[in-house]
């Protein structure tokens, strides 16, 4: 498998059995880890639709649009999980603390988030996150 066939979350997988299945079927996310690897690398495929619908519905995201197409135009780089757990609370509530590296301007940065999903109806959903 040549690396340009790398999921671009990082997980070494075919992106045709690890992410991109996910990125047709948002029932397939069945953690909040497997919805936010999905997520980045739908920001590296710009798959601005995909982020969108994977916003809690509470957020509106489709109201952010123009933003969210900005941020994948950004040139993703690598992603790095650093922690993922269900509340101790609440089964339907998870977190994802993540290292996102991405390019702009010949310049890199690096995205340090916890992010809070919520699942309803059977899907996760993203809906927080504290940044770095």
């Amino acid at each position: 498998m040549s690396k340009s066939n790398h999921c671009p979350c990082g997980t070494k997988k075919n992106y045709s059995v690890c992410c991109e299945p996910i990125h047709n079927n948002h029932l397939l996310a069945i953690t909040p880890e497997l919805l936010m690897r999905s997520r980045y690398s739908a920001h590296v495929k710009e798959l601005v639709q995909y982020i969108i619908d994977t916003y809690h519905p509470s957020c509106n995201a489709e109201e952010f649009r123009e933003g969210i197409i900005d941020s994948v135009e950004l040139d993703w780089r690598k992603l790095k999980v650093i922690s993922s757990s269900l509340s101790k609370e609440n089964a339907n509530e998870g977190f994802v603390t993540f290292k996102a590296t991405y390019s702009e301007g010949g310049q890199l940065h690096q995205l340090k988030e916890c992010s809070r999903f919520v699942k309803e109806d059977g899907k996760w959903f993203y809906i927080d996150g504290d940044v770095e």
